[in-house]
């Protein structure tokens, strides 16, 4: 009886705090998307069928896959397409030449690439290259298509990128 209660009750526990871990508190459903925002991504991405959904200020955010690569659209509340966020993973290949250059003879080039990113505005097409080494902090690199260091700076915990983020 006693072992039957102390299974219970450790069931109980781990149910209280496996239900406070979610961190996914701004994902909607996709019945939950405006029509126009659906739009929106259609329009773009014809060949999306399928996204998760979330919202992150005053933007529907789907991500899906799409050649292989994590995809983050940002679309307003208006239907138009803001922001694409690729995820390169860290394949120094899949940057432009002028990119790679430019970073293979920076003062990073010894550091190891922890992440790449791609993103796309109406704007501009910027990439970010995360990197680290041992007793530094870690760095963002931002790079403007031609190889031009736009950015270098600390990298900072939770500092996401959105469409208005300005450099």
């Amino acid at each position: 009886m006693k072992k039957h209660l102390f299974l219970i009750l450790g069931m109980v526990c781990s149910l209280v705090v496996f239900s406070g871990c979610n961190d996914d508190d701004d994902d909607i459903l996709v019945q939950d998307v405006p029509q126009i925002v659906l739009s929106g991504l259609q329009a773009k991405f014809p060949n999306v069928t399928y996204a998760e959904w979330e919202k992150k200020g005053g933007y529907y955010v789907a991500e899906f896959w799409q050649e292989g690569m994590q995809t983050d659209a940002w679309i307003n509340e208006k239907g138009e397409w803001c922001m694409t966020e690729l995820d390169l993973g860290t394949n120094l290949t899949l940057l432009p030449e002028a990119v790679q250059t430019a970073f293979q003879s920076s003062q990073y080039a010894t550091w190891r690439v922890d992440d790449l990113d791609k993103y796309e505005r109406p704007d501009r097409t910027f990439y970010l290259i995360e990197v680290e080494t041992g007793g530094q902090a870690d760095r963002d690199l931002y790079y403007a298509p031609d190889g031009t260091l736009i950015k270098d700076e600390v990298d900072k915990e939770n500092n996401d990128i959105t469409p208005t983020t300005q450099f």
